[in-house]
């Protein structure tokens, strides 16, 4: 029999060499912690606008709030009205605190914008979805202090108002960012509760159930990081609901007084003349422990924002307002959401997640393809396919291809061959029947890493200008993570230089924009624009092949191929006999009498008409 004490001093000896496990694991979580930041600090450093800006600087302090935004809308001059059609039905999305700083001030604005309109005219998209625009507590927008304002830092109302007449006379379509899931805990609803009024209580979800994750309290350590409030109330200690996190309160989505101040928001903006709007995190509107639907749902409530809007479009004669939810979970649980009692609510949501985010492979088999059109365009008002490959949330799609393809988990300058993936990842989006989103600096093969968290993945544009190029960081925020900077995508050339004429990404986006446009089927979610690929190739691989089909000439068809990492064959068979064809666009292959030759990362259009 083995002694007792065998076991006892076998435990003493166990618990020491655990401890020394979690104190060396410890000890190593803060040495990588050490050296991301030297990482951090570097990149930091090779930013090629040093002159950084604090987002919080005290010039920019929102100092008269709106309390309430009903008939506002009533108040202010419609600014301007687009009524142009459609053409390339491409959205582009853009953080503009990032994109062009027009008045050397160290953050990207709206005269920005207006400096670098030809860029985005001579891209071709016709949809230009903003970032929140809002003032708001942190440089992202999604913290707002007032919805019917806009962002000092952006320039303000007026700049805002002039680049929406020119995007308009540009024919191009302007998409707000609404935050309606939570205000900022700056919002003068949220501070007004804090302090006890009962009406802005029931505006928020105070005494949250006791199992409810997502509820925060009101401390002095929440409280001392906001400069826009009263700074003589105390922290009240007060539990309330923050999904995200505490500078950010859940609204309370079930009181129809904030129904008809959302409402109010949309008329204000619909006034003014924007063309749209994005739905933030709209999936979260009831996702607490602690939140019910017994008076609303997600769908009446857009469905009551639309019609808020169309009060509006009705008198200005002009289009009702696009309407598109985000959406990180399987495309078609999404359906549910576009109506709302056989009545419109959303336009459709996006679709990334499923597809492409996150995807180094983005082919789709064509049975499938068609199938997935089909659901689209039979909803009830015939939704949009949105598709993705990125955004301001998301890894960059040419950063997890590094990960999944090349196994970089580390900082090298982006390659050649990783530019090319990333073309045929975009010439394959933009040949698909739907309503692309493209974000922008994948047209420029941006490679963020979110290694260095969030404002990893939202690099500035690298104008020749230096003064151009935004450089902002938060006082409030850990003192590494809060610089917006470039760092992988730094080993690009300037804007101005990779767009030049030649075999840029930027110019094949704006051929194949030209195509959506002189071919108006290509822009469609429509079934009977796609056509099987067996019918006009022969090939051992068809999955990188898009047929498309003009609906008003049917001996007209546009053929998409691309031969990217996971292609089987590198030799896309004859063409049928019963075609004639034309190249439009040639990278890496070349047509022979046996076939189109195609090296790696190759990318092909070509016209096809029926003999």
């Amino acid at each position: 029999m083995i002694h007792q004490d065998f076991y006892l001093k076998n435990i003493l000896i166990f618990k020491k060499v655990k401890i020394i496990i979690m104190k060396t694991n410890k000890l190593k979580e803060k040495f990588m912690n050490f050296i991301k930041k030297m990482k951090l600090k570097k990149f930091i450093k090779k930013h090629p606008n040093q002159n950084y800006v604090s987002w919080d600087d005290a010039k920019y302090l929102i100092k008269n709030p709106n309390l309430t935004y009903l008939n506002l809308d009533q108040k202010i001059e419609t600014c301007s009205i687009n009524k142009s059609k459609l053409s390339s039905n491409v959205i582009y999305q853009i953080l503009v605190y990032n994109f062009a700083d027009g008045n050397n001030d160290g953050i990207g604005d709206f005269y920005g914008l207006i400096n670098k309109i030809d860029y985005l005219v001579n891209l071709g998209i016709d949809q230009i979805w903003l970032s929140p625009i809002h003032p708001s507590s942190s440089y992202h927008g999604y913290s707002v202090i007032d919805y019917c304002d806009v962002a000092p830092q952006l320039g303000g109302m007026e700049a805002f108002k002039k680049f929406l007449k020119l995007a308009h006379s540009k024919s191009i379509r302007i998409y707000l960012d609404l935050v309606f899931n939570h205000t900022s805990y700056e919002h003068p609803w949220f501070q007004a509760a804090l302090k006890g009024d009962k009406k802005y209580e029931n505006y928020y979800n105070f005494k949250p159930l006791k199992n409810d994750l997502d509820a925060r309290v009101d401390n002095e350590k929440l409280r001392k990081r906001y400069k826009n409030i009263d700074q003589n109330f105390k922290a009240t200690n007060k539990k309330f609901i923050g999904r995200f996190w505490g500078g950010m309160p859940d609204l309370n989505l079930n009181n129809s007084d904030v129904i008809n101040e959302l409402c109010a928001i949309q008329k204000f903006w619909t006034k003014l003349g924007v063309d749209g709007f994005r739905y933030d995190a709209f999936s979260e509107y009831f996702s607490s422990e602690s939140e019910t639907k017994t008076n609303f749902n997600e769908a009446k409530i857009f469905h009551l924002l639309r019609q808020a809007s169309k009060e509006i479009t009705q008198k200005q004669n002009r289009e009702e307002v696009f309407m598109m939810g985000e959406w990180l979970s399987e495309a078609l649980k999404a359906f549910e959401y576009f109506t709302y009692n056989n009545q419109k609510a959303l336009d459709s949501t996006y679709d990334g997640w499923e597809h492409f985010r996150d995807n180094d492979d983005v082919r789709l088999d064509f049975s499938y393809l068609q199938s997935l059109v089909a659901k689209y365009q039979n909803t009830k008002f015939q939704a949009p396919w949105i598709p993705f490959l990125d955004n301001h949330d998301t890894f960059r799609w040419l950063d997890n291809y590094r990960r999944q393809v090349k196994n970089i988990r580390n900082y090298p300058k982006i390659t050649e061959d990783e530019k090319d993936s990333i073309r045929a990842a975009l010439l394959y989006l933009l040949a698909l029947p739907a309503k692309p989103i493209i974000y922008y600096g994948d047209e420029l093969a941006y490679a963020g890493t979110r290694s260095f968290d969030d404002p990893g993945l939202r690099e500035p544009m690298k104008w020749k200008n230096h003064q151009e190029i935004s450089a902002i960081y938060e006082k409030k925020l850990d003192a590494c993570q809060s610089n917006l900077f470039l760092n992988v995508s730094n080993s690009l050339d300037y804007v101005e230089n990779e767009i030049a004429p030649g075999n840029s990404i930027y110019n094949m986006i704006a051929l194949i924009n030209k195509l959506r446009k002189d071919y108006s089927f290509l822009s469609l979610t429509n079934i009977e624009t796609l056509v099987d690929p067996r019918l006009v190739v022969d090939s051992k691989d068809y999955s990188n092949v898009i047929v498309r089909k003009d609906l008003n000439d049917d001996k007209n068809y546009l053929m998409f191929v691309i031969y990217n990492h996971k292609c089987q064959n590198n030799v896309l068979q004859k063409i049928s006999r019963n075609y004639h064809f034309e190249a439009l666009y040639e990278y890496k292959c070349k047509n022979m009498p046996w076939g189109i030759i195609m090296q790696k990362y190759a990318c092909g259009i070509y016209k096809l008409t029926k003999k």
